[in-house]
């Protein structure tokens, strides 16, 4: 299973370097509890750390081009993967956090496109070894000399793809896809492209938000991928449900 923490429910994502850490506490108490040394990888968004680091320095296309900035977006998203891993191992679960930036490569193509190619073997090794791997929203650097921002939707859906996840998991801070400020319990792989033609992100969120989510979602259908779970990380619970096998309440698609 790939669990994914959103930023907007680890951190309070209109404040900048602003950790929520009740909530990262309480999760880590939900693991400590619950997990029990599972095939559990878990990616977590950058939030407040790595979002507003990245909105100094980003351009049009998604390039950073300025070495100074490629370098905080590194460090924001230390400073929250060691608030994340300080938790988690307070409560004795062996987290250990994996830089995305030293297993993930930005293949730059000519016009403009790119490609990010993983590298998974370290993350293959920390799961052999009964560790709880994490990996974080991050910058990778491009084979041109460039940063890009590489979310922690798409670690999320690479992973899910790589290890042919059994369900790979949206915690946000709602409980599912909306709409009409309803959450939908179940949604139909078939009907998923028109729902990604009409969400919208967050004018904050360098990788856009829930509609940036679906259309993870959407390429992680089209290559194969299983059930997929959007769901509310804050509601206490729901960590442990979804780490002990049971339905959570959120929205399901599949």
């Amino acid at each position: 299973m790939v669990i994914k923490l959103g930023g907007s429910a680890i951190t309070h994502k209109d404040v900048p370097m602003s950790p929520n850490m009740p909530l990262i506490e309480q999760i880590a108490q939900e693991f400590s509890s619950s997990w029990n040394g599972r095939r559990v990888l878990l990616v977590h968004g950058g939030g407040s750390f790595g979002h507003h680091a990245a909105m100094k320095y980003i351009d049009g296309s998604g390039k950073i081009l300025d070495p100074r900035g490629m370098a905080e977006i590194r460090h924001a998203m230390h400073r929250l993967t060691s608030l994340l891993a300080e938790a988690f191992l307070g409560r004795g679960v062996p987290f250990f956090a994996v830089d995305p930036s030293a297993c993930f490569l930005c293949e730059e193509e000519e016009g403009g496109g790119f490609k990010i190619k993983p590298f998974l073997r370290p993350v293959e090794l920390v799961l052999e070894a009964g560790l709880l791997p994490s990996l974080g929203g991050d910058i990778v650097i491009s084979t041109m000399g460039r940063g890009r921002i590489l979310s922690g939707d798409t670690i999320a859906r690479m992973l899910a793809l790589a290890s042919s996840a059994r369900l790979l998991a949206f915690g946000t801070d709602v409980d599912g896809y909306l709409e009409g400020g309803v959450p939908l319990r179940k949604v139909g792989r078939n009907s998923l492209q028109g729902i990604v033609a009409g969400a919208k992100g967050r004018s904050n969120d360098v990788t856009g938000g829930m509609a940036g989510k679906l259309m993870e979602i959407s390429e992680y259908f089209s290559s194969g991928g299983g059930r997929v779970l959007i769901f509310n990380a804050s509601r206490p619970g729901n960590v442990a449900r979804l780490l002990l096998g049971e339905e959570v309440e959120g929205t399901y698609i599949e």
